[in-house]
């Protein structure tokens, strides 16, 4: 059975981006919803709200800025003109799979929420009614929210049925049956209102921050040389992305492409300022200077990068890591009952830059190259110019292998079409001995021993990576977890 995912965001240019890219994949999950919020960033205004009312309110805000009118507010007609040109995109998608939802079922799951002004959760609206009944849905699969901007609208659906339920004589259970289910893949905290609502209420809920913006927002340019940071130049975006005839990607925002935003200020008109490379935020940093149709930001995506079928096992356990990067749980994040909060945080990983350098990076980094080159096949199906499909993988012995100190252990890894098969060792993720072993590879085979040294409980991961030889080289993976039994 597919994913479940509701797609919550604050209208930022970045979560246009987001947007426009994930309805390449949107065969891939069970889309839900599609709910534009507010967030600490953006907000529509309510005439007559005064704001921010608390310190921790004012912690949130980026600039002083009144509740009561609009700021930085970029609408919500985007959402319908993305679907737009999905629609146009939508037949040509449709013969690499049937799965693709019809524009008109996307469009009806496509709300506006709770968007006055940043936390507002005054009543219900579409949006928080749309979250509220996935969560109450007879279903017992975990629910993935992403969030792109506050978390206000979602605070909102879990008040109300906070409010509806809670004095029920079942409502421990359900309550604790709700925190299992739901899951927020978070690009940080963009309002008050999971501290102040959420973590005291929820406590159980699963927060991940998915806080990766040095590899696939703003500040990419600061990142290692490689692969990774090629396919976010100019040129890339420009040979195998903006030059393709989508009508999605017309839409897509990249540096100093002469599209403007409804609502920004200049120094927000990556598009359109023509002294932007100036007066941008980062240029106050000393930031690199973006060059025209360099990759602008996606800042949110890795929330449903962890989503897609790659073949990575991020959703198994978050601290295997994968595509949108690896996560440990927090033992210092507490709410005001001294609960300790079920809060996830980002990871740093060795990377390798092209002089043979190692770098400690965001987690998600080395994989920027394969989830471009992908994004590139998915536009070119959309084009009419490519059936490119990543290849196969499958590991005979399986992906869960228990093992002793000493053991020798044999991989066999199985791929069509002669596509390129490759091993590796996930030191990050695997016991410390991990960095010091070798693994003996042979075309599809690969040979290791276990240490002595290895203790009980130890797991060693290896990823098996298959690679097309041309085209886009796209890219499938196998995660194959040694577990050490004594």
């Amino acid at each position: 059975m597919k994913i479940r995912t509701i797609i919550t965001q604050d209208a930022e240019v970045d979560d246009q981006n987001s947007l426009r890219h994930f309805l390449f994949y949107a065969n891939e999950l069970e889309l839900l919803g599609i709910v534009q919020t507010s967030s600490k960033f953006h907000w529509k205004g309510i005439p007559g709200a005064e704001g921010p009312k608390t310190e921790l309110a004012k912690s949130f805000l980026e600039a002083e800025a009144p509740f009561d009118i609009p700021f930085r507010w970029t609408g919500t007609d985007w959402m319908q003109q993305a679907i737009d040109d999905y629609a146009k995109d939508y037949p040509q998608l449709l013969k690499h799979s049937a799965d693709y939802p019809a524009p008109e079922a996307v469009r009806a799951i496509t709300k506006i929420g709770n968007i006055g002004y940043m936390g507002e959760m005054e009543a219900p609206s579409e949006g928080s009614e749309l979250i509220r009944t996935a969560i109450l849905a007879d279903d017992t699969r975990p629910l993935y929210i992403q969030v792109w901007g506050g978390c206000n609208t979602i605070a909102r659906a879990l008040s109300d049925i906070e409010n509806e339920y809670s004095d029920k004589e079942n409502w421990a259970a359900f309550h604790e049956a709700i925190s299992e289910k739901v899951i927020l893949l978070a690009c940080g905290e963009q309002d008050e209102t999971y501290r102040s609502y959420i973590a005291e209420s929820w406590p159980g809920i699963q927060f991940v921050k998915m806080f990766q913006l040095f590899s696939y927002a703003y500040p990419w340019k600061t990142q290692p040389s490689g692969e990774s940071r090629d396919s976010l130049d100019a040129s890339f975006m420009q040979k195998e992305i903006l030059s393709k005839d989508s009508a999605l990607i017309s839409g897509y925002s990249t540096w100093m492409d002469g599209k403007r935003y409804e609502g920004e200020p200049e120094c927000f008109q990556f598009g359109a300022n023509p002294n932007i490379q100036n007066e941008w935020f980062g240029a106050a940093f000393g930031l690199p200077q973006p060059e025209k149709y360099d990759f602008l930001s996606e800042g949110d995506s890795p929330t449903y990068f962890s989503l897609f079928p790659w073949g990575l096992r991020t959703l198994e356990n978050f601290t295997y890591g994968g595509f949108a990067g690896r996560y440990q749980p927090c033992t210092d994040q507490f709410n005001s009952k001294g609960e300790m909060l079920n809060y996830w945080d980002v990871q740093k990983d060795g990377y390798i830059d092209r002089d043979g350098n190692t770098h400690e990076v965001e987690s998600m980094w080395p994989y920027v190259a394969d989830i471009q080159r992908d994004f590139a096949a998915r536009v070119c199906w959309a084009a009419g110019e490519s059936d490119e499909m990543a290849p196969s993988l499958t590991v005979t012995e399986g992906c869960d292998i228990s093992c002793t100190p000493g053991q020798n252990i044999i991989l066999h890894a199985d791929t069509v079409f002669g596509a390129e098969l490759s091993f590796h060792v996930y030191p990050d993720a695997s016991a410390n001995w991990a960095k010091d072993l070798t693994l003996r590879t042979v075309e599809s085979t690969c040979t290791l021993t276990v240490p002595q040294t290895a203790a009980a409980g130890d797991q060693l991961h290896i990823l098996v990576k298959a690679q097309n030889r041309a085209g886009h080289r796209l890219v499938h993976y196998a995660q194959v977890i040694l577990t050490v039994n004594k």
